[in-house]
């Protein structure tokens, strides 16, 4: 008797979470605002005391002391100027300047209780000093991270001084502290951050475009910043955008040049590994199967049936280096026959049978990235024939619902995209990476399974809705496997592949959209082929999974199972 095992695929990659009770609401990828409006408490001041003019003599000795103190100052002296200037303050009590004097050695000397109380006695002789106010707000912000408190004086200080634009950021940056007042804070930085003209703001500013999905004007706001910051924070971040858009034109030399200008930002290993999914990359890579046969006594005849990775386009180019069988201890060299259809035949000589037989293939992969120009028309796709994958459940009305919802979302950066079906298409992926819950299962799950299950989905899962939202929108979809190379995975077996799905898109052709990774790395793989991106092949244009083994044996006591995992070598 003829058998034929097939082995069922397991992808996977990353995680993002949500939390909604109404099912559909949960595909609302738009940002949630639980922002406040920020008010500004009135700043309450002491009432201001009555004090009898100095002595001439009190007067010429407080001088004396003030004089003393700034040189005390000048030398870093600051407790002995603190004794000097709270001298001089006892004698001439009604002069201002020497508590001005008196402030700035307390702040130098970090007397945080003491500065707040003498500089709320100044603000109340002199109700404009926004000078006064402003060290108060920066005391708060500073030393007290009391947010909401600075940010009242600082707001007290531009009253005072509507055209002095130093206490613009200190406000916009004690609002943000207290992670409450975000709309606020945009709304300041989009008036404020050319008059302000410093890097941190447009930096800040570009965050909170980030955060609305606005990577056109994210960009513009870093690149400002860009321009003013020696630092390097605004050229990562730059990369950081330009990668989440998925604008990646140029970004390769960017991030290298971010990467060696910049080494020691906190933000290094981000870009690096940006970049390193830009840049041509050339991997070692070994697939590990693993035959379990139970009752291999029985067996007449028995061959590994493997279709290999292959040259996929302009993307990769694959080279077989070695196919090998270890079993009973020993490790043969095999020669496969290769089928017109490039499939592997690898036959198991009898003195190899044994419970356990491992089959292992290397490749030598070079990859480049392919971004949206570079793919191909062909044939017009027959779209009724892309339906007939029953797992895809496009009988179940949850998708008509789901399809309505996401016609109705709307979607910022909407006028960067071609058209209707790129705007539905970019909609719909970002709808999918939201509304599901990443769980890695290990099961090739329908999208019915999916629908019930939101929390306890992986990338099978994800890629398979993604592919019927777009057939019932009439929009050609297909599924895509491969591999993904994590920089966690160099040098370390793993059993995960990985799957996106592929869109018709018409005037560019098959389109690759993964809304599993977009779920942490939003546009960057919509429409783009990666190098860290390693294909295999479309499963539904075979009848047999990628790996199978046929066999034949003298009765039904035979039994077998096949595990397989993978091994990638960084080469470059």
């Amino acid at each position: 008797m003829k058998k034929i095992l097939a082995i069922l695929p397991v992808f996977c990659f990353c995680l993002s979470s949500v939390q909604a009770s109404d099912w559909i609401s949960r595909f609302d990828y738009r940002p949630k605002s639980s922002s406040s409006i920020y008010k500004p408490m009135p700043i309450e001041l002491p009432q201001p005391e009555e004090y009898a003019e100095a002595s001439i003599d009190d007067y010429n000795s407080a001088v004396s002391l003030n004089n003393k103190a700034i040189d005390e100052i000048n030398s870093n002296n600051t407790k002995e100027a603190v004794s000097l200037l709270k001298e001089a303050v006892n004698k001439a009590p009604g002069t201002i300047n020497f508590r001005r004097n008196y402030l700035i050695a307390l702040n130098k000397a970090n007397q945080t209780n003491t500065l707040i109380e003498e500089a709320k006695k100044v603000l109340s002789m002199d109700p404009n000093d926004h000078n006064t106010a402003y060290l108060i707000g920066l005391t708060y912000l500073n030393d007290i991270k009391d947010y909401e408190t600075a940010a009242d004086y600082f707001t007290y200080a531009i009253q005072k001084s509507p055209d002095d634009s130093t206490y613009i950021l200190p406000l916009i940056t004690s609002l943000d502290n207290t992670g409450k007042y975000g709309d606020t804070v945009f709304e300041l930085l989009e008036h404020n951050a050319k008059k302000i003209n410093e890097a941190y703001p447009y930096y800040l500013l570009g965050l909170k475009y980030m955060d609305r999905g606005n990577y056109s004007d994210a960009l513009k706001a870093f690149a400002s910043s860009k321009k003013l910051d020696n630092k390097g924070y605004a050229y990562h971040a730059y990369v950081r955008c330009a990668f989440y858009g998925g604008k990646l034109e140029g970004l390769e030399e960017i991030a290298k040049n971010a990467i060696n200008k910049f080494p020691n930002d906190k933000n290094i290993n981000s870009t690096k590994r940006i970049y390193n999914s830009l840049k041509d990359s050339e991997f070692s890579m070994r697939e590990h199967i693993v035959l379990k046969v139970s009752g291999a006594s029985s067996l007449e005849e028995l061959n590994f049936n493997i279709r290999p990775i292959a040259d996929f386009q302009n993307h990769q180019k694959v080279k077989v280096l070695s196919c090998e069988l270890i079993s009973k201890g020993k490790k043969i060299t095999v020669t496969p026959v290769v089928w017109s259809d490039g499939t592997l035949i690898i036959n198991v000589p009898k003195n190899m049978w044994s419970p356990e037989i491992v089959l292992e293939i290397r490749y030598h992969i070079n990859m480049k990235k392919m971004c949206e120009s570079y793919f191909g028309f062909g044939d017009s796709p027959d779209i009724e024939k892309l339906k007939q994958d029953p797992k895809l459940s496009l009988e179940d009305s949850r998708l008509d619902e789901l399809v309505l919802f996401i016609d109705n979302l709307t979607l910022d950066d909407s006028d960067s995209l071609d058209g209707y079906r790129d705007i539905f298409i970019t909609k719909a992926s970002s709808a999918v990476s939201k509304g599901l819950n990443y769980l890695e299962n290990g099961v090739d799950n329908s999208v019915s399974w999916a629908l019930d299950n939101l929390d306890k989905c992986d990338c099978t899962e994800y890629s398979r809705l993604l592919t019927a939202i777009c057939l019932k929108k009439g929009i050609p979809a297909r599924l895509a496997t491969g591999f993904l190379v994590k920089s966690e995975l160099i040098n370390k077996e793993t059993p995960i592949g990985h799957e996106w799905c592929e869109v018709y898109i018409d005037g560019k052709g098959w389109t690759p959209i993964d809304a599993t990774l977009q779920s942490t790395m939003h546009r960057a793989y919509s429409k783009n082929m990666l190098c860290d991106q390693i294909f295999f092949e479309y499963p539904k244009e075979h009848e047999k999974t990628r790996i199978s083994v046929d066999y034949t044996a003298r009765n039904s006591d035979v039994k077998v199972s096949i595990e397989n995992n993978y091994k990638v070598y960084n080469l470059k």
